[in-house]
């Protein structure tokens, strides 16, 4: 059994990040889901408005991305797969951008973008009231 696990992170345009982590935190339709090695293989959808964590990943300590609609998949052999269909790095995500989309969707009553905008804010350190 490996000590880390490997992380993928993908959406249907592109691999948004890939690497090594100690542990995984994402927001399934069931609830949060924690990942460590040696973690029973599963299949779970992720929430609309997820929000993935990896700890312990070796460039940066934490990696986040707000990742919205897929799955998360985990294997016996140490290997998490986030397959989202869209999903951002933290670092990538335009906060003023996403606050208005948050207010929009808040007017518009539209939850899916709603949620969409709140995992972003949330995966790049805001508070979302």
């Amino acid at each position: 059994m490996s000590k880390k696990l490997f992380v993928e992170i993908v959406s249907p345009e592109r691999e948004i990040w890939a690497g090594e982590g100690d542990m995984i935190i994402a927001k399934t339709v069931e609830g949060e889901i924690g990942i460590q090695p040696g973690h029973v293989p599963v299949l779970s959808l992720l929430a609309h408005d997820a929000v993935v964590r990896v700890l312990g990943a070796r460039e940066t300590g934490e990696v986040r991305a707000a990742a919205h609609g897929g799955f998360v998949s985990i294997s016996g052999d140490g290997r998490v797969s986030i397959l989202a269909e869209t999903a951002e790095l933290a670092e990538d995500i335009d906060v003023d951008r996403a606050r208005t989309a948050l207010k929009n969707a808040a007017d518009s009553g539209d939850t899916d973008a709603l949620g969409r905008a709140s995992s972003r804010l949330r995966a790049a350190g805001e508070e979302v009231a």
